[in-house]
């Protein structure tokens, strides 16, 4: 098997217990007046009507105190935790209604021919076969029902075989019954016992697998989160927390197709620092990637609207798009970064600019056509970056947008 429970014998004990439980409520109890029904008919003519009135009372009103017991058990114990208990209320009820049946059969003997004495005792032989099929999952029941009914009623025929002609007879039948029905009770509670078992078994099985399905969707959920998480990861920048060339990949052609559908115009600040290198070979490389970390801040202030993004290309070098910016309004966050950069004063003393770390910057902008490509935007405001260069450093400079390009 590819899955296999092992289930708690108490469990299987538990589930025996309630499925004979449930059957003898109505079932059991049901043979159990129809008995008394039938041998009352019987003795009908040859019994004062007093006692078998009395009798029948008798029966049947211990017979529903004992369905209404087990009906409050069923409530009570849905679990049957004090199995050991119920166990020896059901035995001790098997006990009692096989000796009411024996000593009812041995007490007609008196009053009752030939021919109807046998028929109540075939009567009793019916009830117990009947019974087989109501309380046979609990074996130690039923053969103590079978041994203090029919097994008492044949020895007594035996002991008075000179009574009736065919008390022998009946006697021996009697006891041949009995051996078929015990080899009948073995192989029907050993299959309902299986039966019983591969219920729980499928039972637990199914709560395992939902259990599992639960955890499978949870962990989904969760290896969902970290892909998401991880993608996002792959489209920022580490170490300044701005969008990498990846991220901007991934977003740049949705803003450049709604701009072209809208014809608004679109801006591009390309910047890159002043004698970065000089920087880092003199105050080391964790103090340069604190300077890119500062002027990281500084673009992000600058870009807080939708579709807006600052984006690390690589090295020393940023850019920042502005979907809807017209070119002066895109000189001006320009020349604010310039500024804003230049004004957090970093010590910068190898520097052939100033006394502070700057940045170059390039600016283009226009109303893009069906045909532009992000890559024309990025070469034009990276041309207007090296103009910034070679004209100084520490400079704004707009780039145009060559359709040779």
């Amino acid at each position: 098997m590819l899955y296999q429970r092992r289930i708690p014998d108490n469990q299987i004990v538990s589930a025996k217990l309630e499925v004979m439980l449930r059957g003898a409520r109505y079932a059991g109890v049901g043979t159990q007046v129809l008995g008394i029904l039938s041998l009352g008919t019987a003795a009908f003519y040859a019994v004062e009507t007093q006692y078998l009135v009395s009798w029948a009372v008798s029966l049947l009103a211990f017979h529903l105190w004992w369905s209404r017991r087990i009906h409050h058990t069923l409530l009570s114990n849905r679990h049957f935790t004090q199995r050991p208990t119920v166990l020896r209320e059901l035995v001790s009820y098997s006990v009692v209604t096989g000796i009411v049946w024996s000593v009812t059969v041995i007490v007609l003997d008196a009053y009752l021919s030939d021919l109807i004495f046998y028929l109540c005792i075939m009567c009793v032989a019916v009830i117990s076969v009947v019974n087989i099929s109501v309380s046979v999952i609990i074996r130690s029941a039923y053969l103590t029902q079978l041994v203090f009914s029919l097994g008492v009623i044949a020895i007594w025929l035996a002991w008075h075989v000179d009574q009736r002609p065919f008390n022998a007879g009946f006697a021996l039948l009697l006891v041949v019954l009995m051996a078929l029905l015990i080899i009948t009770c073995e192989w029907m509670s050993e299959s309902l016992s299986e039966m019983v078992e591969t219920s729980l078994e499928r039972a637990a099985m199914s709560k395992d697998l939902s259990s599992l399905t639960e955890n499978l969707k949870t962990r989904n959920l969760q290896l969902q989160d970290a892909r998401k998480q991880l993608a996002e990861q792959a489209t920022i920048d580490e170490m300044t927390g701005l969008r990498n060339r990846r991220g901007v990949n991934i977003i740049i052609n949705d803003e450049l197709g709604r701009m072209k559908r809208a014809q608004l115009p679109v801006s591009l600040i390309v910047l890159d620092v002043d004698h970065f290198k000089t920087y880092n070979d003199n105050y080391g490389h964790p103090a340069g990637d604190q300077v890119l970390q500062r002027i990281a801040a500084v673009m992000l202030e600058m870009t807080n609207r939708a579709g807006e993004f600052a984006a690390r290309m690589g090295g020393e070098e940023f850019a920042m798009f502005f979907p809807s910016m017209k070119l002066t309004t895109a000189l001006e966050v320009a020349e604010q970064v310039r500024e804003g950069v230049q004004n957090l004063e970093i010590p910068h003393d190898k520097s052939l600019t100033a006394e502070f770390v700057t940045v170059s910057i390039g600016v283009v902008s226009c109303v893009p056509e069906w045909d532009l490509e992000f890559d024309q935007l990025l070469q034009a405001a990276d041309y207007a970056l090296y103009q910034s260069k070679n004209s100084g450093r520490n400079r704004v400079t707009v780039g145009e947008l060559s359709t040779k390009r």
